[in-house]
């Protein structure tokens, strides 16, 4: 059906009368139809376009609605209806062979993938490998962490936020899901430098050995749990919900601890695969750095059709290798899902994603560090070099770091958001006709397609230089 024949009033009497919407309750919801979406952006039945200076969940790395992968989905829907992973698809041989030896196989880690639908189910199918593989109950997890909704990715979540949570915009009212298993999850401290929970500054926090004393303390919650209890510690290189960059030793001083400890590293790359960080997992910014387990989803099919997975080391998947695994995902391996993310990653490879991403990220860092300068509400821009994944720190006092919010990261999405700056951002921008947004009261996260073009990045900086004036009023220099 076309966009002009569809009845758009009668789809928002549908939508609002049976549709159970998220983040919002049914007060406050409001009806933002999109009819279709192109390139950076998505348009509106009247027309109206809006610039995804986010990429919505960042998860759309190159132009929406791509020919050639818009055509491997139609060339999938005639061949084929269902197929479940038990039978194999010419699609899903690609897809794996794609993933493992041609994106991967130069690093010489990976050994198979297991496909799901998505990021949650990614980092579920990781947990329960980790477990079963070192016979071991614990996952280590850091604070501020997302790895998604379901029981045992929330277990690992430790943003309250998001943890599925049903909050009161009355009230600062929140209920928690009953029966979460968080008993045996741990967390540790998170590398944010600019507001550390330790109570350190970057970098005299470090060891005479020049650990940092967030893997310092890491490493003695380990200790007293009992390594060998241990299954692994999952992080993301790039905390995406968190909007935490790490310093550069961080890393590499994970993957050196959890190998002499002798427990597993899940790398959750689910917002930063697929050239997001200017290579084509964010792991590999660090040489001779590799995880034992990964998780990506999202961009694996540019997010044009459900997907998800783990990648095993090869360790890991031999040992598996000499068992019947009786695990069933019904959708696990879709043909669709299969052709689409073939098509995505061979489109990826002839662009050269990674070196687009580096390109548009420079334009990027350039002009959110002429806003810093021009607007005092922007404590720090932090991001990755070659990344397109970057996060504004939003402050009313710049020399002090004094937040808005003063809860920040431990926030309840409860009682009245509105003077909210990540909200004045969101509202601002949205009036210039460009999408941008975070999480947290006072960080704005900021991902736009690697593929954005430079008249489009000026679009979108020029919606954030008229917010962040806005944002401006509310800090001390503002007098308000």
């Amino acid at each position: 059906m076309s966009e002009n024949a569809i009845d758009w009033g009668q789809v928002k009497e549908w939508d609002e009368k049976y549709y159970l919407h998220v983040l919002k309750s049914q007060g406050e919801y409001g009806y933002v139809p999109i009819a279709r979406t192109e390139g950076s952006y998505l348009y509106m039945p009247d027309g109206k376009k809006l610039l995804d200076f986010s990429s919505q969940l960042v998860c759309v790395n190159i132009d929406q609605g791509h020919p050639r992968i818009r055509e491997a989905i139609k060339e999938a829907v005639d061949r084929y209806g269902f197929v479940w992973e038990a039978f194999c698809t010419d699609y899903r041989a690609r897809a794996a062979k794609l993933i493992v030896e041609d994106l991967l196989g130069p690093d010489g880690w990976a050994g198979r993938v297991r496909f799901s639908n998505s990021g949650s189910e990614a980092v579920e199918a990781a947990l329960i490998i980790a477990r079963l593989f070192t016979g071991r109950p614990n996952i280590i997890t850091r604070e501020y962490a997302y790895h998604g909704w379901t029981m045992g990715a929330a277990g690992c979540t430790k943003l309250r936020a998001v943890r599925s949570a049903l909050t009161s915009p009355e009230a600062q009212e929140i209920r928690d899901v009953p029966g979460f298993n968080h008993a045996s999850f741990h967390f540790v401290p998170a590398p944010f430098c600019y507001r550390c929970s330790l109570g350190h500054t970057y970098p005299s926090c470090k060891q005479p050995d020049g650990t940092l004393a967030c893997i310092q303390i890491t490493e003695n919650i380990i200790r007293t749990l009992g390594p060998e209890t241990v299954a692994a510690m999952i992080t993301e290189i790039t905390m995406g919900g968190g909007c935490v960059h790490p310093p550069l030793e961080y890393i590499p001083q994970i993957r050196e601890m959890t190998r002499r400890l002798g427990i597993l590293w899940i790398d959750d790359e689910v917002m930063c695969g697929f050239g997001r960080m200017g290579q084509w997992f964010a792991y590999q910014r660090y040489p001779g750095v590799t995880p034992d387990l990964m998780s990506i989803a999202k961009a694996t099919t540019n997010s044009a059709i459900p997907i998800g997975g783990v990648v095993l080391s090869r360790e890991i998947a031999d040992f598996f290798e000499g068992y019947r695994w009786w695990s069933i995902n019904t959708f696990a391996a879709h043909p669709i899902a299969m052709a689409a993310t073939c098509a995505t990653i061979e489109v990826m490879k002839e662009m050269d994603l990674p070196a687009v991403a580096r390109r548009a990220s420079k334009m990027l860092e350039k002009s959110l560090l002429e806003l810093q300068d021009k607007h005092p509400c922007i404590g720090m821009v932090a991001g990755s070099e070659g990344g397109m994944l970057w996060g504004v720190e939003m402050v009313k006092d710049r020399k002090t770091r004094e937040p808005f919010v003063t809860e920040d990261r431990h926030f309840l999405p409860a009682g009245d958001l509105k003077k909210f700056p990540n909200t004045v951002i969101r509202d601002k921008c949205a009036e210039r006709g460009v999408l941008a947004g975070g999480v947290f009261p006072n960080t704005l996260r900021l991902a736009p397609p690697l593929t954005i073009t430079e008249e489009e990045l000026n679009q979108g900086i020029e919606a954030l230089d008229y917010a962040f004036s806005e944002v401006d009023k509310m800090t001390k220099e503002g007098k308000m």
